[in-house]
């Protein structure tokens, strides 16, 4: 759908009108227009008084601008569906009265409080909802994209297609790490399959300002269409491993999950994923490049096949860039034994400046330049050891499971925090006989928040030493479940001992 500037100039006077009170526009004919009942616009020396419906200045551009926002919303709506998850979860019984007793307490002394002899767990249905979209359709199947969250656990997944239409799905594959799933449906339960297949964009195009519409069913209030603008690129929140949202300003709210975020070719350019709690006009969308690397993933093999260095790697801060007169690269903390990069001759201290020539500016360039290399594939590295310039091939892994990984890293989302087992060299370093050591901190998260960097090395939380990321992901999760708050005990390379406290995450 070609671009046209009538629908550039009348989105922008219509969002002034709705959103900026007391602002002005510029109509056509360069008058400025305020926002208002009645109002006085100049044009050179006359003065003249313009109603703010009237026909002759506004009508035409915002017609022209409706219709051509009516085609966008009406070519892609047909694609959207809205998802039914049914989940089982198990709550334990308790006696007749104890939750009434419960509510008396203070939330503080409810872990106090709690009943010894519960009966048997019951079973209880958990109904939510999502959204997605139609984006591939073959003599069998119709292929919808989602966010993995709105399905996972679930017992029973039904479509919606249209008004009337419900359908059972079943799962092709999901990727917790990325958040994205696909689901598919019958083809010849799908009323003109074929036509509701929407157009997947290029999201590397996608620019800060661009004009976007995002469709889901927010609350249940199914093909709901918002528009607004793309606020910020590359965002990190610490909801998932690899992240790299677009952020806008468009309305996104629960039951949005999973539908698209449309550019004004009608071209979906995100996956609509998540919104800040208590936060106006901040939500964040998957790029649809990513998705749809991770769907053909999951198609083709029913899980995502990443390539992998096994490195803890760390953004450079500026005075370790000014000192060492460089302006790009990310940090290698950590090499993991038995890596490609351990056997490529990676060591800690190194500097990756470069993957077959092009310059990492952040972490999360290598982390997905390194993902979408298939294993087994050969990668040149530009590394900075001391004052040398070192080129190092590396024959890049399949990724292991993160369980496989768990005992030498953790990623722990909710908090924003990445964690590693100590060598015994680590803990000479810091002069303490245990703890974990925090590899990387996610920005904007509570972590972040609370006053946590990279390279603390948590010796205790609640007071409670901590030996490895396994009981620190125990301790934290027994915390979680009270809802009481992380108190970390932490200290520094020099010695420097503190205590945080983690209580909103």
């Amino acid at each position: 759908m070609k671009l046209s500037k009538t629908l550039l100039v009348g989105l922008a006077l219509f969002g002034g009108l709705t959103f900026a009170q007391g602002g002005q526009a510029t109509t056509p004919d360069g008058h400025k227009v305020s926002v208002g009942v009645n109002v006085v616009a100049k044009a050179e020396k006359t003065e003249k008084k313009v109603e703010i419906n009237a026909p002759q200045v506004l009508t035409p551009v915002l017609a022209q601008a409706q219709k051509e926002l009516h085609a966008i919303i009406q070519k892609v709506s047909p694609s959207v569906v809205a998802i039914f998850a049914t989940k089982e979860i198990k709550v334990q019984s308790l006696p007749p009265g104890w939750e009434e007793f419960q509510q008396l307490i203070p939330p503080a002394l409810r872990p106090y409080f709690q009943f010894p002899f519960q009966g048997q767990p019951k079973v209880k249905k958990e109904k939510s909802l999502g959204s997605g979209f139609i984006f591939k359709v073959d003599d069998k199947w119709v292929y919808i994209l989602t966010n993995n969250h709105v399905i996972s656990k679930a017992k029973r997944i039904v479509v919606k297609v249209g008004r009337l239409k419900e359908v059972p799905a079943q799962v092709v594959g999901a990727d917790p790490q990325t958040d994205i799933a696909v689901i598919k449906v019958p083809k010849d339960q799908v009323p003109n399959a074929d036509k509701r297949v929407v157009k997947l964009g290029d999201s590397s195009k996608v620019r800060v300002g661009d004009l976007v519409v995002a469709i889901g069913n927010p609350f249940g209030l199914e093909n709901t269409a918002t528009f607004g603008i793309v606020s910020a690129l590359h965002r990190r929140i610490g909801l998932d491993q690899y992240e790299n949202f677009i952020q806008t300003q468009a309305p996104i709210n629960p039951g949005n999950s999973g539908g698209p975020l449309v550019n004004i070719n009608a071209e979906v350019v995100g996956i609509n994923t998540a919104i800040i709690a208590n936060a106006q006009g901040l939500g964040f969308a998957i790029p649809i490049n990513l998705a749809k690397w991770v769907a053909q993933q999951l198609i083709e093999h029913g899980k995502v096949v990443r390539g992998w260095l096994g490195v803890v790697i760390q953004e450079l801060t500026p005075p370790v860039a000014q000192a060492l007169n460089i302006d790009h690269g990310v940090i290698v903390l950590k090499v993991l034994p038995g890596s490609p990069a351990q056997q490529a001759g990676l060591q800690p201290g190194d500097i990756i400046l470069a993957i077959n020539g092009k310059p990492i500016t952040d972490a999360t360039q290598l982390q997905f330049e390194i993902m979408k290399t298939p294993p087994g594939k050969e990668v040149k590295l530009t590394v900075l050891r001391g004052d040398k310039k070192l080129e190092i091939p590396v024959k890049v892994g399949e990724q292991p499971s993160p369980q496989e990984l768990s005992e030498q890293q953790e990623i722990y989302y909710n908090l924003g925090l990445v964690l590693r087992n100590p060598t015994k060299d680590d803990l000479a370093q810091y002069n303490a006989p245990y703890g974990v050591i925090v590899a990387n901190v996610y920005p904007g998260s509570p972590a972040a928040a609370a006053g946590v960097k990279p390279g603390m090395l948590i010796m205790r939380v609640n007071n409670i030493p901590i030996h490895s990321v396994g009981e620190f992901r125990e301790i934290v999760s027994k915390l979680a479940k009270q809802h009481r708050p992380i108190v970390l005990f932490v200290k520094d390379t020099r010695g420097n001992f503190g205590i945080i406290t983690l209580e909103d995450y």
